[in-house]
């Protein structure tokens, strides 16, 4: 039976651009950073979700394709405003009509990442049940 989403392993190109991004532009805390470890990776951290970054440049040339992380915030606008002081390329807040209202923006590395305030936690809980009865 599956409990949830543990950790998030991804492959980056440049470790130090991606803990970068997600330190600074999102707020994730640096939990560990090995630079001189073979391959280099750092983990980050957000409430319960741990990020782990591996730099592996020579497997991929093009990242992120396929991949879509949706990561909720409490306040879709409030994140919004925030991100977009700090000039980061963030969508503006839409709401799309399957539950809740978000923003979109690529990591370094072309990772997409949506950011959603669910209208009711309800339904956030009926589609994390969904998706998992699916796998």
């Amino acid at each position: 039976m599956i409990t949830g989403l543990d950790l998030l392993f991804l492959e980056v190109n440049n470790l130090e651009e991606s803990l970068t991004f997600y330190s600074d532009v999102l707020g994730f805390e640096i939990e560990s950073n090995n630079s001189e470890a073979e391959p280099p990776m750092a983990s980050v951290r957000s409430g319960s979700l741990r990020i782990t970054l591996v730099q592996q440049v020579e497997t991929m040339l093009k990242r992120g394709r396929g991949v879509h992380f949706v990561l909720g915030v409490r306040d879709v606008d409030m994140f919004y405003l925030a991100l977009s002081e700090q000039n980061a390329p963030i969508s503006e807040p839409r709401d799309e009509g399957w539950g809740g209202r978000f923003v979109t923006l690529q990591d370094p590395d072309g990772y997409r990442l949506f950011f959603v305030a669910w209208e009711h936690e309800e339904l956030a809980t009926k589609d994390r049940t969904a998706i998992t009865e699916t796998e």
